[in-house]
Protein backbone atom coordinates (compact mmCIF):
# COMPACT_ATOMS: atom_id res chain seq x y z
CA UNK A 1 0.00 0.00 0.00
CA UNK A 2 1.18 3.46 -0.79
CA UNK A 3 0.62 4.74 2.72
CA UNK A 4 2.93 2.09 4.14
CA UNK A 5 5.68 2.62 1.59
CA UNK A 6 6.82 5.83 3.26
CA UNK A 7 10.49 5.66 4.30
CA UNK A 8 10.90 6.92 7.86
CA UNK A 9 13.58 9.44 8.84
CA UNK A 10 15.67 9.65 11.99
CA UNK A 11 14.14 12.95 13.11
CA UNK A 12 14.78 14.47 16.48
CA UNK A 13 11.09 14.01 17.18
CA UNK A 14 11.82 10.33 17.63
CA UNK A 15 9.32 9.12 15.01
CA UNK A 16 9.05 5.45 14.15
CA UNK A 17 11.49 3.94 11.70
CA UNK A 18 11.09 0.90 9.50
CA UNK A 19 14.52 1.33 7.88
CA UNK A 20 17.74 2.82 9.17
CA UNK A 21 20.14 4.99 7.14
CA UNK A 22 23.26 3.40 5.75
CA UNK A 23 25.66 5.50 7.82
CA UNK A 24 24.01 4.05 10.94
CA UNK A 25 24.74 0.58 9.61
CA UNK A 26 28.39 1.49 9.13
CA UNK A 27 28.58 2.76 12.69
CA UNK A 28 27.43 -0.64 13.88
CA UNK A 29 29.85 -2.43 11.56
CA UNK A 30 27.22 -4.94 10.59
CA UNK A 31 27.77 -7.16 7.58
CA UNK A 32 24.39 -7.84 6.04
CA UNK A 33 24.03 -11.24 4.39
CA UNK A 34 21.06 -13.10 3.05
CA UNK A 35 20.74 -15.36 6.08
CA UNK A 36 20.28 -12.33 8.34
CA UNK A 37 16.91 -11.69 6.75
CA UNK A 38 15.47 -14.54 8.82
CA UNK A 39 16.70 -13.49 12.26
CA UNK A 40 13.19 -12.27 13.01
CA UNK A 41 11.67 -15.74 12.68
CA UNK A 42 13.08 -17.43 15.83
CA UNK A 43 12.27 -14.29 17.81
CA UNK A 44 8.70 -14.48 16.53
CA UNK A 45 8.61 -18.21 17.34
CA UNK A 46 9.29 -17.31 20.96
CA UNK A 47 6.07 -15.27 20.89
CA UNK A 48 4.24 -18.23 19.39
CA UNK A 49 5.48 -20.72 21.99
CA UNK A 50 4.83 -18.46 24.97
CA UNK A 51 1.35 -17.79 23.58
CA UNK A 52 0.85 -21.53 23.08
CA UNK A 53 1.81 -22.22 26.68
CA UNK A 54 -0.45 -19.51 28.04
CA UNK A 55 -3.54 -20.27 25.97
CA UNK A 56 -3.64 -24.06 25.92
CA UNK A 57 -5.25 -23.79 29.35
CA UNK A 58 -8.34 -22.28 27.70
CA UNK A 59 -9.33 -25.52 25.95
CA UNK A 60 -8.88 -27.41 29.24
CA UNK A 61 -11.41 -25.27 31.13
CA UNK A 62 -14.30 -27.64 30.46
CA UNK A 63 -12.07 -30.63 31.32
CA UNK A 64 -11.29 -29.12 34.72
CA UNK A 65 -14.96 -28.41 35.35
CA UNK A 66 -16.06 -31.93 34.43
CA UNK A 67 -13.20 -34.03 35.81
CA UNK A 68 -12.19 -32.05 38.91
CA UNK A 69 -15.52 -30.46 39.79
CA UNK A 70 -14.17 -26.90 39.74
CA UNK A 71 -16.87 -24.23 39.77
CA UNK A 72 -17.35 -21.71 36.96
CA UNK A 73 -16.05 -18.89 39.15
CA UNK A 74 -13.02 -20.97 40.20
CA UNK A 75 -12.03 -21.79 36.64
CA UNK A 76 -12.53 -18.30 35.26
CA UNK A 77 -10.61 -16.90 38.25
CA UNK A 78 -7.63 -18.80 36.91
CA UNK A 79 -7.93 -16.62 33.81
CA UNK A 80 -7.95 -13.61 36.11
CA UNK A 81 -4.80 -14.58 38.04
CA UNK A 82 -3.07 -14.84 34.67
CA UNK A 83 -3.78 -11.13 34.11
CA UNK A 84 -2.50 -10.29 37.60
CA UNK A 85 0.91 -11.65 36.59
CA UNK A 86 0.76 -10.35 33.06
CA UNK A 87 0.07 -6.62 33.55
CA UNK A 88 3.10 -5.71 35.70
CA UNK A 89 5.27 -7.91 33.47
CA UNK A 90 4.13 -5.96 30.42
CA UNK A 91 4.89 -2.63 32.08
CA UNK A 92 8.24 -3.72 33.51
CA UNK A 93 9.33 -5.95 30.63
CA UNK A 94 8.98 -3.29 27.97
CA UNK A 95 10.94 -0.66 29.88
CA UNK A 96 13.58 -3.18 30.97
CA UNK A 97 14.12 -4.50 27.45
CA UNK A 98 14.60 -0.91 26.26
CA UNK A 99 17.49 -0.65 28.74
CA UNK A 100 19.21 -4.06 28.80
CA UNK A 101 18.14 -5.51 25.47
CA UNK A 102 15.44 -7.72 23.99
CA UNK A 103 17.27 -11.05 24.09
CA UNK A 104 17.69 -11.62 27.87
CA UNK A 105 14.07 -10.69 28.59
CA UNK A 106 12.78 -12.96 25.82
CA UNK A 107 14.91 -15.92 26.93
CA UNK A 108 13.69 -15.56 30.50
CA UNK A 109 10.08 -15.41 29.28
CA UNK A 110 10.37 -18.69 27.36
CA UNK A 111 12.03 -20.41 30.32
CA UNK A 112 9.36 -19.14 32.70
CA UNK A 113 6.63 -20.37 30.34
CA UNK A 114 8.12 -23.85 30.59
CA UNK A 115 8.22 -23.60 34.39
CA UNK A 116 4.56 -22.55 34.44
CA UNK A 117 3.59 -25.69 32.56
CA UNK A 118 5.53 -27.85 34.98
CA UNK A 119 3.48 -26.31 37.81
CA UNK A 120 0.16 -26.88 36.03
CA UNK A 121 0.89 -30.58 35.72
CA UNK A 122 0.14 -30.66 39.46
CA UNK A 123 -3.60 -30.13 38.97
CA UNK A 124 -4.20 -33.67 40.24
CA UNK A 125 -3.38 -32.51 43.77
CA UNK A 126 -5.61 -29.42 43.77
CA UNK A 127 -6.06 -25.90 42.48
CA UNK A 128 -2.93 -24.32 44.03
CA UNK A 129 -0.51 -25.55 41.31
CA UNK A 130 -2.90 -24.31 38.64
CA UNK A 131 -3.12 -20.85 40.15
CA UNK A 132 0.68 -20.73 40.54
CA UNK A 133 1.19 -21.92 36.97
CA UNK A 134 -1.29 -19.45 35.55
CA UNK A 135 0.37 -16.61 37.47
CA UNK A 136 3.80 -17.55 36.05
CA UNK A 137 2.29 -17.93 32.57
CA UNK A 138 0.97 -14.39 32.87
CA UNK A 139 4.41 -13.05 33.75
CA UNK A 140 6.02 -14.98 30.89
CA UNK A 141 3.47 -13.73 28.38
CA UNK A 142 3.84 -10.13 29.52
CA UNK A 143 7.61 -10.21 29.24
CA UNK A 144 7.55 -11.88 25.83
CA UNK A 145 4.90 -9.64 24.30
CA UNK A 146 6.65 -6.46 25.42
CA UNK A 147 10.22 -7.49 24.58
CA UNK A 148 9.92 -10.02 21.74
CA UNK A 149 7.33 -7.98 19.82
CA UNK A 150 9.77 -5.05 19.79
CA UNK A 151 12.63 -7.44 18.91
CA UNK A 152 10.76 -8.82 15.89
CA UNK A 153 10.06 -5.29 14.70
CA UNK A 154 13.73 -4.31 14.98
CA UNK A 155 14.96 -7.53 13.32
CA UNK A 156 12.58 -6.80 10.45
CA UNK A 157 14.42 -3.63 9.45
CA UNK A 158 17.96 -2.58 8.55
CA UNK A 159 20.65 -3.58 9.29
CA UNK A 160 19.22 -7.04 10.00
CA UNK A 161 16.73 -7.12 7.14
CA UNK A 162 17.01 -4.81 4.12
CA UNK A 163 14.24 -6.40 2.07
CA UNK A 164 11.11 -6.27 4.25
CA UNK A 165 8.21 -3.96 3.53
CA UNK A 166 7.49 -1.21 6.02
CA UNK A 167 5.19 -2.55 8.72
CA UNK A 168 6.39 -6.15 8.34
CA UNK A 169 7.56 -6.27 11.95
CA UNK A 170 4.08 -5.60 13.35
CA UNK A 171 2.46 -8.12 11.01
CA UNK A 172 5.03 -10.83 11.78
CA UNK A 173 4.84 -10.39 15.55
CA UNK A 174 1.05 -10.31 15.57
CA UNK A 175 0.72 -13.29 13.22
CA UNK A 176 3.04 -15.56 15.24
CA UNK A 177 1.48 -14.42 18.53
CA UNK A 178 -1.99 -15.25 17.24
CA UNK A 179 -0.74 -18.55 15.81
CA UNK A 180 0.47 -19.54 19.27
CA UNK A 181 -2.79 -18.47 20.86
CA UNK A 182 -4.58 -20.69 18.32
CA UNK A 183 -2.27 -23.72 18.27
CA UNK A 184 -2.07 -24.04 22.06
CA UNK A 185 -5.81 -24.44 22.71
CA UNK A 186 -6.34 -26.65 19.66
CA UNK A 187 -3.48 -28.98 20.62
CA UNK A 188 -4.51 -28.92 24.28
CA UNK A 189 -8.14 -29.66 23.46
CA UNK A 190 -7.28 -32.54 21.14
CA UNK A 191 -4.89 -34.11 23.65
CA UNK A 192 -7.33 -33.62 26.55
CA UNK A 193 -10.15 -35.23 24.60
CA UNK A 194 -8.38 -38.09 22.83
CA UNK A 195 -5.01 -38.84 24.47
CA UNK A 196 -4.03 -40.44 27.78
CA UNK A 197 -2.99 -38.32 30.76
CA UNK A 198 -4.97 -35.21 29.66
CA UNK A 199 -3.80 -33.26 32.71
CA UNK A 200 -0.13 -33.89 31.86
CA UNK A 201 0.45 -34.46 28.14
CA UNK A 202 -0.52 -31.00 26.77
CA UNK A 203 1.95 -29.30 29.10
CA UNK A 204 4.72 -31.85 28.47
CA UNK A 205 4.46 -31.36 24.69
CA UNK A 206 4.91 -27.60 25.06
CA UNK A 207 7.97 -28.01 27.27
CA UNK A 208 9.65 -30.36 24.78
CA UNK A 209 9.08 -27.92 21.92
CA UNK A 210 10.53 -25.00 23.89
CA UNK A 211 13.88 -26.64 24.63
CA UNK A 212 15.40 -26.34 21.10
CA UNK A 213 13.85 -22.88 20.74
CA UNK A 214 15.84 -21.59 23.70
CA UNK A 215 19.06 -22.71 22.01
CA UNK A 216 18.22 -20.99 18.73
CA UNK A 217 17.02 -17.74 20.32
CA UNK A 218 20.17 -17.50 22.44
CA UNK A 219 22.20 -17.16 19.20
CA UNK A 220 20.20 -14.24 17.74
CA UNK A 221 21.70 -10.73 17.58
CA UNK A 222 20.76 -8.05 20.10
CA UNK A 223 19.12 -4.97 18.57
CA UNK A 224 19.13 -2.37 21.33
CA UNK A 225 22.11 0.06 21.09
CA UNK A 226 22.11 0.50 24.86
CA UNK A 227 22.21 -3.21 25.58
CA UNK A 228 25.40 -4.68 27.06
CA UNK A 229 26.34 -6.34 23.75
CA UNK A 230 26.18 -3.03 21.93
CA UNK A 231 28.18 -0.74 24.22
CA UNK A 232 27.11 2.49 25.89
CA UNK A 233 23.53 3.75 25.56
CA UNK A 234 22.90 6.44 22.98
CA UNK A 235 21.26 9.77 23.73
CA UNK A 236 17.46 9.59 23.52
CA UNK A 237 15.43 12.23 21.66
CA UNK A 238 12.80 14.14 23.65
CA UNK A 239 9.31 12.63 23.78
CA UNK A 240 6.54 14.00 21.55
CA UNK A 241 3.35 15.09 23.36
CA UNK A 242 1.30 14.28 20.25
CA UNK A 243 2.28 10.60 20.50
CA UNK A 244 0.87 10.36 24.01
CA UNK A 245 -2.34 12.08 22.99
CA UNK A 246 -2.92 9.78 20.03
CA UNK A 247 -2.16 6.75 22.17
CA UNK A 248 -4.68 7.79 24.83
CA UNK A 249 -7.42 8.93 22.47
CA UNK A 250 -7.15 6.50 19.56
CA UNK A 251 -5.08 3.43 20.45
CA UNK A 252 -6.22 2.93 24.06
CA UNK A 253 -10.00 2.78 23.38
CA UNK A 254 -9.40 0.17 20.69
CA UNK A 255 -6.82 -1.78 22.71
CA UNK A 256 -9.39 -2.57 25.39
CA UNK A 257 -11.26 -4.75 22.89
CA UNK A 258 -8.31 -6.73 21.50
CA UNK A 259 -8.63 -9.58 23.96
CA UNK A 260 -12.12 -8.73 25.20
CA UNK A 261 -13.26 -9.80 21.74
CA UNK A 262 -11.06 -12.89 21.67
CA UNK A 263 -11.88 -14.20 25.13
CA UNK A 264 -15.58 -13.58 24.60
CA UNK A 265 -15.40 -15.68 21.46
CA UNK A 266 -13.59 -18.68 22.93
CA UNK A 267 -14.45 -18.60 26.66
CA UNK A 268 -17.75 -16.74 27.11
CA UNK A 269 -19.64 -18.17 24.12
CA UNK A 270 -19.22 -21.85 25.19
CA UNK A 271 -20.26 -20.93 28.73
CA UNK A 272 -23.42 -18.94 27.91
CA UNK A 273 -24.95 -20.85 24.98
CA UNK A 274 -27.70 -23.06 26.50
CA UNK A 275 -28.45 -26.69 25.69
CA UNK A 276 -24.95 -28.02 24.96
CA UNK A 277 -24.95 -30.74 27.64
CA UNK A 278 -22.19 -33.34 27.31
CA UNK A 279 -21.01 -31.78 24.07
CA UNK A 280 -19.79 -28.62 25.79
CA UNK A 281 -16.11 -29.71 25.78
CA UNK A 282 -16.14 -30.39 22.04
CA UNK A 283 -18.01 -27.14 21.45
CA UNK A 284 -15.49 -25.21 23.55
CA UNK A 285 -12.61 -26.65 21.53
CA UNK A 286 -14.40 -25.71 18.31
CA UNK A 287 -15.03 -22.18 19.59
CA UNK A 288 -11.33 -21.77 20.41
CA UNK A 289 -10.30 -23.04 16.98
CA UNK A 290 -12.79 -20.80 15.16
CA UNK A 291 -12.02 -17.68 17.19
CA UNK A 292 -8.25 -17.86 17.02
CA UNK A 293 -8.18 -19.30 13.52
CA UNK A 294 -10.13 -16.31 12.23
CA UNK A 295 -7.81 -14.03 14.18
CA UNK A 296 -4.82 -15.46 12.29
CA UNK A 297 -6.48 -15.51 8.87
CA UNK A 298 -7.72 -11.91 9.01
CA UNK A 299 -4.36 -10.35 9.79
CA UNK A 300 -3.08 -9.89 6.21
CA UNK A 301 -6.25 -7.89 5.54
CA UNK A 302 -5.61 -5.83 8.67
CA UNK A 303 -2.31 -4.59 7.30
CA UNK A 304 -3.92 -3.67 3.98
CA UNK A 305 -6.62 -1.70 5.79
CA UNK A 306 -4.04 0.33 7.70
CA UNK A 307 -3.33 3.88 6.57
CA UNK A 308 -1.24 6.75 7.90
CA UNK A 309 -4.12 9.17 7.27
CA UNK A 310 -6.45 7.92 10.02
CA UNK A 311 -7.28 5.01 12.33
CA UNK A 312 -9.14 2.99 9.69
CA UNK A 313 -7.82 -0.40 10.82
CA UNK A 314 -8.74 0.25 14.45
CA UNK A 315 -12.17 1.56 13.45
CA UNK A 316 -12.80 -1.56 11.37
CA UNK A 317 -11.69 -3.81 14.22
CA UNK A 318 -13.90 -2.08 16.79
CA UNK A 319 -16.94 -2.20 14.48
CA UNK A 320 -16.28 -5.91 13.97
CA UNK A 321 -16.13 -6.43 17.75
CA UNK A 322 -19.49 -4.66 18.09
CA UNK A 323 -21.03 -6.92 15.44
CA UNK A 324 -19.60 -9.99 17.18
CA UNK A 325 -21.06 -9.03 20.55
CA UNK A 326 -24.42 -8.39 18.92
CA UNK A 327 -24.29 -11.86 17.37
CA UNK A 328 -23.54 -13.41 20.79
CA UNK A 329 -26.62 -11.67 22.17
CA UNK A 330 -28.80 -13.06 19.36
CA UNK A 331 -27.28 -16.55 19.84
CA UNK A 332 -28.17 -16.48 23.54
CA UNK A 333 -31.74 -15.36 22.88
CA UNK A 334 -32.18 -17.94 20.10
CA UNK A 335 -30.32 -20.71 22.02
CA UNK A 336 -28.37 -21.39 18.82
CA UNK A 337 -24.96 -23.10 19.10
CA UNK A 338 -24.37 -22.58 15.36
CA UNK A 339 -24.91 -18.84 15.69
CA UNK A 340 -22.59 -18.87 18.69
CA UNK A 341 -19.78 -20.19 16.47
CA UNK A 342 -20.56 -17.45 13.94
CA UNK A 343 -20.15 -14.96 16.78
CA UNK A 344 -16.82 -16.58 17.69
CA UNK A 345 -15.62 -16.16 14.11
CA UNK A 346 -16.58 -12.47 14.05
CA UNK A 347 -14.98 -11.80 17.44
CA UNK A 348 -11.81 -13.62 16.38
CA UNK A 349 -11.63 -11.43 13.30
CA UNK A 350 -11.99 -8.37 15.52
CA UNK A 351 -9.12 -9.62 17.66
CA UNK A 352 -6.80 -9.96 14.65
CA UNK A 353 -7.76 -6.60 13.15
CA UNK A 354 -7.28 -4.75 16.42
CA UNK A 355 -3.98 -6.42 17.29
CA UNK A 356 -2.32 -5.65 13.97
CA UNK A 357 -3.84 -2.18 13.75
CA UNK A 358 -2.75 -1.32 17.27
CA UNK A 359 0.83 -2.51 16.78
CA UNK A 360 1.14 -0.58 13.52
CA UNK A 361 -0.06 2.58 15.27
CA UNK A 362 2.41 1.97 18.13
CA UNK A 363 5.36 1.49 15.79
CA UNK A 364 4.55 4.74 14.02
CA UNK A 365 4.30 6.63 17.29
CA UNK A 366 7.22 5.19 19.28
CA UNK A 367 10.86 6.23 19.11
CA UNK A 368 13.35 3.35 19.23
CA UNK A 369 14.24 3.99 22.88
CA UNK A 370 10.59 3.73 23.97
CA UNK A 371 9.23 1.05 21.64
CA UNK A 372 9.27 -1.63 24.33
CA UNK A 373 7.59 0.65 26.86
CA UNK A 374 4.79 1.73 24.52
CA UNK A 375 4.27 -1.84 23.32
CA UNK A 376 3.91 -2.85 26.97
CA UNK A 377 1.34 -0.13 27.54
CA UNK A 378 -0.66 -1.30 24.52
CA UNK A 379 -0.73 -4.92 25.60
CA UNK A 380 -1.53 -3.95 29.20
CA UNK A 381 -4.71 -2.26 28.03
CA UNK A 382 -5.42 -5.13 25.63
CA UNK A 383 -5.18 -7.69 28.41
CA UNK A 384 -7.69 -5.84 30.55
CA UNK A 385 -10.13 -7.46 28.16
CA UNK A 386 -8.86 -10.88 29.23
CA UNK A 387 -10.89 -10.37 32.38
CA UNK A 388 -14.12 -10.42 30.37
CA UNK A 389 -14.93 -14.11 31.07
CA UNK A 390 -14.37 -13.60 34.81
CA UNK A 391 -16.56 -10.49 34.86
CA UNK A 392 -19.30 -12.27 32.92
CA UNK A 393 -19.16 -15.36 35.19
CA UNK A 394 -19.39 -13.29 38.37
CA UNK A 395 -22.07 -10.93 37.05
CA UNK A 396 -24.14 -13.86 35.74
CA UNK A 397 -24.88 -14.87 39.33
CA UNK A 398 -27.19 -11.85 39.58
CA UNK A 399 -27.76 -10.60 36.01
CA UNK A 400 -29.02 -12.46 32.97
CA UNK A 401 -26.29 -13.02 30.38
CA UNK A 402 -28.34 -11.29 27.69
CA UNK A 403 -28.25 -8.06 29.73
CA UNK A 404 -24.51 -8.48 30.31
CA UNK A 405 -23.98 -8.69 26.53
CA UNK A 406 -26.13 -5.60 26.07
CA UNK A 407 -23.89 -3.74 28.53
CA UNK A 408 -20.77 -4.84 26.64
CA UNK A 409 -22.35 -3.59 23.41
CA UNK A 410 -22.89 -0.16 24.97
CA UNK A 411 -19.24 0.02 26.12
CA UNK A 412 -17.98 -1.03 22.70
CA UNK A 413 -20.12 1.64 21.04
CA UNK A 414 -18.65 4.28 23.36
CA UNK A 415 -15.10 3.21 22.43
CA UNK A 416 -15.99 3.37 18.75
CA UNK A 417 -17.33 6.91 19.09
CA UNK A 418 -14.11 8.02 20.81
CA UNK A 419 -11.93 6.59 18.03
CA UNK A 420 -14.09 8.18 15.32
CA UNK A 421 -13.74 11.64 16.86
CA UNK A 422 -9.93 11.40 17.13
CA UNK A 423 -9.11 9.21 14.13
CA UNK A 424 -7.34 11.94 12.12
CA UNK A 425 -5.81 13.83 15.07
CA UNK A 426 -2.31 13.81 16.59
CA UNK A 427 -0.64 12.03 13.67
CA UNK A 428 3.19 11.79 13.76
CA UNK A 429 4.71 15.05 12.38
CA UNK A 430 6.25 13.46 9.27
CA UNK A 431 2.95 11.84 8.37
CA UNK A 432 1.08 15.12 8.86
CA UNK A 433 3.57 16.85 6.58
CA UNK A 434 3.10 14.21 3.88
CA UNK A 435 -0.66 14.54 4.09
CA UNK A 436 -0.49 18.33 3.74
CA UNK A 437 2.10 18.33 0.94
CA UNK A 438 0.91 16.47 -2.17
CA UNK A 439 4.27 17.13 -3.80
CA UNK A 440 5.98 14.68 -1.45
CA UNK A 441 6.66 11.44 -3.27
CA UNK A 442 6.29 8.08 -1.58
CA UNK A 443 9.08 5.60 -2.07
CA UNK A 444 8.29 1.90 -2.34
CA UNK A 445 9.98 -1.05 -0.66
CA UNK A 446 10.37 -4.56 -1.79
CA UNK A 447 8.04 -6.85 0.11
CA UNK A 448 9.33 -9.82 2.00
Amino acid sequence: MADWSLKRSRSSAGGPRETQPMNDQKDRNVSVTTDQRKHWFPAALSLMMVGWGANQFVSLLVFYRQEHGFSEVMVTSMLGIYVVGLVPALLWGGRHSDRIGRKPVTLFAVALSMTANVAMMGSVIGTAPLFAGRFMAGIATGLAMAAATSWVKELSQAPWDLHSAAGSGARRASLLTSAGFWLGPVAGGLLAGHAPAPAILPYALHILLCIPLLVVVSRLPETRPGAPAQGMPVASPPPRPEAGKRFRRVVAPAALWVFAAGTTGFAVVPAVIPGLGEGRLAYATAAVAVTLGCSVLIQPLARRLDTVRNARSLLTGTITAFLGLATVLVAILAASPALGLVASAILGSANGLLMVGGLLEIQRLAAAHELGKLTGFFYTLAYVGFLAPTVVAVAAQWIQTAWIMAGMLALCLASLAFIVVNSRKYLPPLLERVESDPAVKVRGHKTS
